[in-house]
């Protein structure tokens, strides 16, 4: 293997990538216990979906790994990262609409996109439809004037 992203997101143009890697990362500020919390599940469920684990054998294996083969169980709430920054949450929640509109497995797909609608209704957003994701991280920002400091 040489790259520890999965297949499918090599394809993806260069910012879709970013807001994947820019969602991998666990908040510093996610409290080490309990060590299955929803921000931990969450982040650990794009891991799976995003990369490739250097050792399948330690994906699931106990509660709080690194990788989780699936999302945290049905009814957990966006209030539940409300302890966490804005910031570290709008990151994980574009992470989660990249996969839900780029992941090739249809399940994953409507996995992903049931998170992403969590976190957008729970900061009272509305979603953004794919084709406007793809040209918002697409755009030529010189031409648009929109560069982003």
């Amino acid at each position: 293997m040489t790259s520890v992203m999965q297949p499918w997101t090599h394809d993806l143009p260069l910012r879709e990538q970013g807001t994947l890697v820019a969602g991998l990362r666990g908040c510093d500020l996610t409290p080490k216990n309990p060590v299955d919390s929803t921000a931990r599940q969450l982040v650990a469920y794009l891991r799976w979906l995003t990369m490739v684990p250097a050792d399948a054998r330690e994906v699931d294996l106990e509660p709080g790994t690194y990788m989780q083969s699936s999302p945290p169980p049905a009814g957990w709430r966006q209030s539940e990262l409300g302890h966490l920054p804005l910031h570290y949450v709008s990151h994980l929640m574009h992470a989660y609409q990249v996969v839900a509109y780029r992941h090739p497995d249809d399940a994953r797909r409507l996995d992903a996109f049931f998170v992403y609608v969590t976190l957008v209704e729970g900061l009272h957003l509305v979603t953004e439809p794919r084709d406007v994701m793809i040209a918002r991280l697409s755009e030529d920002r010189i031409a648009s004037g929109r560069v982003v400091s």
